[in-house]
């Protein structure tokens, strides 16, 4: 049996729930062995964008908030954000290193790119390495209370294989980060 040619199938789709940010669609489906069942996605209306900004000492920033869906439990995470679809994504990376940090960058390199969910969600992210940084004051949006936080970059490294940041953004950024540029966690 060929597993690559054996798909799922969408007998009818209806959408269940929308707003300027996901819309929740359940489909009937066939799954790949044949089998009739539902199936509830959340499609995404924005990319997921994260930003690890490094200085030349070997600094960064995390921010932390009270995220919403885990009952107002207060994160640490690198800056993040999203991003219109039809926006290139460096141009709202840009914007969240702005917002969140009062960050100007002029190096920018895609260092990751993932599906956060893919068994129940599309959203897709994308994560920048930022570099020759200029500090201003921050633009938060008014619906942010942030907390950020300059720190060395090794720090950032640690919190996340101590398990202290669990963020997915976070620790897959900073993970490939210590594997594609180890020099600069000092």
């Amino acid at each position: 049996m060929d597993i690559q040619k054996k798909n799922w199938q969408t007998l009818s789709k209806k959408e269940i729930y929308t707003n300027p940010w996901i819309e929740v669609t359940e489909a009937q489906v066939l799954n790949p062995n044949g089998g009739r069942g539902i199936y509830g996605v959340v499609h995404f209306k924005n990319l997921a964008i994260g930003v690890i900004p490094v200085s030349a000492s070997g600094h960064t920033w995390i921010v932390g908030q009270h995220r919403y869906p885990f009952n107002g439990k207060f994160t640490w995470e690198i800056i993040e954000g999203g991003g219109p679809l039809e926006t290139d994504p460096l141009v709202s990376a840009r914007r969240e290193l702005l917002e969140e940090a009062g960050l100007i960058a002029k190096e920018w390199k895609l260092i990751q790119e993932m599906e956060l969910s893919n068994s129940a969600t599309d959203e897709k992210a994308l994560i920048y390495l930022a570099q020759d940084l200029t500090e201003t004051t921050p633009e938060p949006e008014d619906t942010e209370l942030l907390m950020v936080e300059k720190i060395k970059l090794r720090t950032l490294c640690d919190m996340v294989l101590q398990g202290e940041i669990t963020d997915s953004l976070s620790v897959a950024g900073v993970l490939k980060l210590m594997q594609i540029h180890p020099e600069l966690i000092k």
